[in-house]
């Protein structure tokens, strides 16, 4: 250990070094330097986010991340697959032996031994039956429309409504997520018979909203008809079709209601009759009426707050809640807001 220093050896020490003097100036600026107020940083105010405002946000962001996502997922291709079943279908005038691509303006067409599977874009398929004839009219964003001038059309869809449309000399048929047979005579009338989900059918006129298990027919220039089960007789359906044209009375209704399935009858063909009897009955004359609703009553009680004379005098939201009971998915003014507000959504975004 190092014998500690006498304070007067350090004096001494000290004053034995070299003084310096400072550089010239260099007070001036430390003091400076140390009177110098540094300018206080900006006060930044924040407001308080409403958890509503937040909230609502959120919903804004995922409805519009939701409809973005659907329409990457349904975006239709400009050219679509087509595939020959059996025979040679001929492609824009070109006999189709494998498989070839339809494109806008270029007519599909098969004789009476050829048949054709078209992939629908990202959303389906449809079977091109024996003398017919398809054309597509659009295949771009999202749209996909074809025009069948003939023969049969084998569809089956699987995507959100309205996006795949089928226009006949006749009517325009809209998908509402469903598969279906369109069938166009050499008159350009047109037959369509639901098998899953429902169709919008129109025509010249109000559009009729056929479920499945449901026929509707229209012919060139005509309204779509009432729609009724399948396997209906011919006879009663001449009587509906004059009930609708205006031409019909008692002895048609007759027929028609002792060709529709009985209170004792399966279930869903009870149903299917219930709604058919509720279409009809808003387009017969009063007088009409009150024997649709006896049966239409037999078949499907109505529900709570639906009465007789609301019924009879063709109240829409009466009409529209017995409907919801007999086919949810096909009444669009008794869904949930909520349900009709994506709805709404989504025909917004696609147009």
């Amino acid at each position: 250990m190092s014998p500690e220093l006498d304070p007067r050896d350090l004096e001494r020490l000290l004053r034995s070094l070299p003084v310096t003097p400072a550089p010239a100036g260099l007070w001036d600026r430390i003091d400076a330097a140390l009177h110098t107020a540094e300018a206080p940083a900006p006060r930044v105010l924040r407001r308080r986010v409403s958890p509503w405002l937040t909230a609502a946000a959120a919903v804004v962001a995922l409805l519009l991340g939701g409809v973005g996502g659907l329409l990457v997922s349904y975006r239709a291709p400009a050219r679509w697959s087509v595939q020959a079943l059996s025979g040679a279908p001929v492609l824009g005038g070109v006999a189709l032996r494998g498989e070839g691509k339809l494109a806008a303006g270029l007519p599909l067409v098969t004789d009476a031994r050829s048949r054709a599977l078209l992939e629908v874009g990202k959303i389906g398929r449809a079977e091109l039956g024996p003398n017919s004839q398809v054309e597509m009219v659009r295949g771009g964003f999202v749209q996909h429309r074809l025009s069948l001038e003939r023969g049969r059309l084998e569809v089956a869809i699987s995507a959100p409504p309205r996006l795949f449309f089928v226009r006949t000399p006749a009517a325009l048929a809209t998908d509402l997520g469903c598969a279906y047979t369109l069938d166009v005579d050499s008159a350009g009338s047109s037959r369509l018979h639901v098998t899953a989900g429902w169709v919008e059918l129109g025509g010249n006129g109000p559009s009729a909203m056929v479920p499945a298990g449901l026929v509707a027919e229209v012919a060139v220039g005509g309204r779509p008809g009432t729609p009724y089960p399948e396997g209906f007789p011919a006879e009663a359906r001449a009587a509906l079709h004059r009930l609708d044209d205006g031409s019909g009375g008692s002895a048609d209704l007759a027929v028609v209601l002792g060709a529709l399935h009985r209170p004792t009858d399966f279930i869903v063909l009870r149903q299917q009759s219930a709604i058919t009897l509720l279409s009809l009955l808003q387009r017969v004359p009063d007088e009409l009426r009150k024997p649709i609703y006896r049966r239409l009553a037999a078949l499907s009680a109505p529900p709570a707050g639906v009465t007789r004379e609301g019924i009879l005098a063709l109240n829409r939201p009466m009409l529209e809640r017995w409907l919801r009971t007999l086919s949810p998915m096909w009444s669009d003014e008794a869904q949930f807001w909520w349900a009709r507000l994506s709805r709404r959504l989504w025909e917004w975004a696609i147009q």
